[in-house]
């Protein structure tokens, strides 16, 4: 062979993976980084083709999640809300007053659709508490970083709609009794922003609490729809 022949290696086909082999590969990714940094960290990975039992794997104790587990509300509205680039070092705070240092990348098909996330949870409060006392004395500032705020941990849907609910009340000013159809309407458009009716049962659920039928808010979602398409055609 000619000395400036370049020794090219041979090209390999692609090696194409379903969901569950990703799952499996990640799995033991989460565990080489639980093992090496213990106690602070967990990991979880969620199937989004069952939002209201997500969580299909966990490792570590970090939010005491565990499989079966709902995916957090704010996940739930950066899904509806399409915003599924990945997230690195993003702070978290939670309802038990930890700290931690977090990244949540998203995993798509072939086609680019979202089937799951990988999620990775370091607990930095002794850290941060330390930082904190250094801090008080040499009067430092921190570099600000991404927040986003896990103010509790839904154990299943009833509990993630009563919340959005009561919020959607305060915002509106009337409680669900006091509604007229237009209110009711839009309490439906802040629970679809939100991200609610992205779980399977959840129309079921907020028309027994509207006092509505199903059908009633399948037509409050498809009336929201239509006014949203019809914002976006130009004049």
């Amino acid at each position: 062979m000619p000395e400036d022949t370049p020794n090219l290696m041979p090209q390999s086909e692609p090696v194409v993976l379903d969901r569950y082999e990703v799952f499996d590969l990640l799995k033991n990714i989460g565990l080489a980084l639980t093992s090496t940094l213990g106690r602070s960290c967990e990991v979880v990975i969620h199937d989004t083709a069952d939002l209201e039992h997500s969580i299909v794997w966990t490792d570590g104790q970090v939010t005491g999640r565990k499989v079966g587990d709902m995916m957090p509300a704010v996940a739930l509205e950066r899904l509806r809300k399409g915003e599924t680039h990945p997230l690195f070092n993003f702070t978290v705070h939670t309802e038990s007053g930890k700290t931690l240092r977090s990244c949540r990348i998203w995993l798509r098909d072939s086609k680019n659709r979202v089937y799951g996330a990988f999620c990775v949870n370091l607990d930095v409060t002794p850290v941060m508490n330390l930082q904190e006392s250094v801090l008080s004395v040499t009067r430092d500032l921190l570099e600000p970083s991404p927040e986003e705020s896990y103010p509790q941990v839904f154990r299943d849907l009833g509990e993630l709609l009563d919340t959005l609910i009561a919020e959607g009340e305060y915002r509106g000013g009337k409680t669900v009794a006091e509604m007229g159809k237009d209110e009711r309407l839009e309490l439906v458009r802040f629970l679809e922003e939100r991200g609610a009716f992205q779980v399977r049962n959840s129309a079921a659920i907020v028309a027994g609490r509207l006092g509505v039928t199903r059908k009633t808010i399948y037509n409050y979602l498809s009336e929201i729809a239509d006014s949203r398409e019809g914002d976006s055609i130009p004049e």
